[in-house]
């Protein structure tokens, strides 16, 4: 059995969470943060990711983006206000790394659907904070193309959010995971005409194309595309008909018990 407690917002913009820790760990203790999609259900999170992180004698961390404070958190920026999504997670973590023992670098990052665009726009403005990176069934990404101008490309990431590092991005260990049966629009699927013909007309599509674009931007390789079978577009169904949260751990598990961290 394992224990996850909830943990609210320190304050104003800032995130309350879903917290996890092994019954035994090292210091610092390795971290997996987990992010849900735009419905925000964070207890799936919770409850599928938990097992796999806490056996591995990892941290687990959900953090709770909600629509007043961060809305478009997927996109790092909330459009009227200004609120940074990333850096609201990064405050997180540095509140709770002292108290609780948690690394500070070198994190496992996932997210599902929403959740997914937030972890690779976060890993590519941070990718020093990352060690290993899961994308599960984003609606669509920031394509590796200075041309676009963010979120729809690299163009202009300094002037919107302050710098990156795209090369060290092409450099994380990354895997993506799609259900089978997410080939066509679904529900919460963002669609034009201009995006489709450019990224693809599913989020299984746009995985493998992003998938490709990596590559030819000057990754060494393409990320891997696990096709989830019988599942759609539900990180509960993807759980259940394809171990995704065990498998996410697994990928994880090649490199982060390896990284050094920051306490």
């Amino acid at each position: 059995m394992h224990t996850t407690v909830f943990l609210p917002a320190a304050g104003r913009d800032e995130l309350p969470c879903l917290l996890a820790l092994p019954a035994e760990r090292a210091h610092p203790v390795p971290l997996v943060i987990s992010v849900h999609g735009f419905t925000r259900q964070p207890l799936e999170h919770a409850a599928a990711m938990a097992p796999p992180v806490l056996a591995r004698g990892w941290a687990l961390l959900v953090p709770v983006f909600d629509e007043r404070h961060h809305r478009r958190y997927q996109q790092l920026l909330h459009p009227r206000r200004g609120t940074r999504s990333d850096l609201a997670l990064i405050a997180l973590v540095e509140r709770l790394a002292p108290v609780h023992g948690l690394a500070r670098t070198g994190w496992g990052l996932f997210g599902f659907s929403a959740g997914a665009q937030f972890a690779h726009r976060f890993a590519l403005r941070h990718p020093d904070r990352i060690a290993t990176l899961g994308v599960g069934a984003a609606g669509w990404y920031t394509w590796p193309d200075a041309a676009r101008v963010y979120p729809e490309g690299w163009g202009g990431l300094d002037e919107r959010l302050g710098g990156a590092d795209p090369a060290a991005f092409l450099r994380l260990p990354l895997r993506l995971w799609v259900g089978e049966q997410d080939d066509g629009p679904g529900r919460h699927f963002r669609e034009s005409a201009d995006l489709s013909a450019w990224q693809g007309g599913s989020r299984l599509a746009r995985a493998e194309n992003w998938a490709q674009a990596l590559a030819a931007a000057g990754r060494a390789q393409a990320p891997v595309v696990t096709r989830i079978p019988r599942a759609g577009h539900s990180f509960t169904a993807c759980d259940r008909r394809g171990r995704l949260a065990e498998d996410v751990a697994r990928f994880f598990g090649e490199t982060l018990s390896q990284t050094n961290v920051t306490v």
